[in-house]
């Protein structure tokens, strides 16, 4: 009995499974007075009857709304690629990238090309549905520096802290 309740105890008091920290650096890619929710999280998922990771997050919102660049930085791939549809990645200063998915059109048509340095809250493309979709999000993923996929939604100020920011820097009403 006195070991039962012993046990009990060390079990109760030992740390629960450390949950990562979140710690916004990037503002919100979408405008953020059209999204509408987040459809799917970045994690381990089953699709197609398989375990897959899902590496990124998916933003909807409607079709047509702004996609911007979450950070100052430069473009360093745009087209299109089957799962992804059409497509911008950005490198920042910190060697960390950021991808966006499902792009209505082409971007290279608005002049989002390589090489081409976008500031913050900067247009680099329209909610779409291209690629493999189930209707209009953005995919938004996040890139280590060694090119490992992380969880976006930690990283991400929420809508109404990206408005704030850009309230702040007198970019919003």
């Amino acid at each position: 009995m006195r070991l039962t309740v012993l046990a009990a105890v060390l079990i109760l008091s030992a740390p629960a499974e450390a949950k990562p920290r979140r710690s916004p650096w990037l503002l919100f890619p979408i405008d953020v007075r059209r999204f509408e929710q987040v459809s799917s999280k970045f994690g381990v998922r089953r699709l197609e009857g398989h375990r897959k990771l899902h590496r990124g997050v998916d933003l909807v919102a409607p079709p047509g709304s702004w996609v911007v660049a979450a950070r100052e930085g430069k473009v360093a791939d745009a087209g299109r690629a089957r799962a992804c549809g059409w497509y911008v990645t950005m490198e920042h200063e910190n060697g960390w990238r950021t991808v966006y998915c499902h792009l209505r059109s082409d971007p290279r048509r608005m002049g989002i090309v390589e090489g081409l340095t976008v500031p913050a809250m900067g247009v680099v493309g329209e909610v779409g549905s291209t690629g493999h979709s189930t209707g209009p999000h953005l995919h938004f993923s996040l890139l280590d520096q060694k090119g490992r996929a992380q969880d976006p939604l930690l990283a991400l100020y929420t809508p109404a802290e990206t408005l704030r920011v850009l309230k702040r820097m007198g970019l919003a009403r």
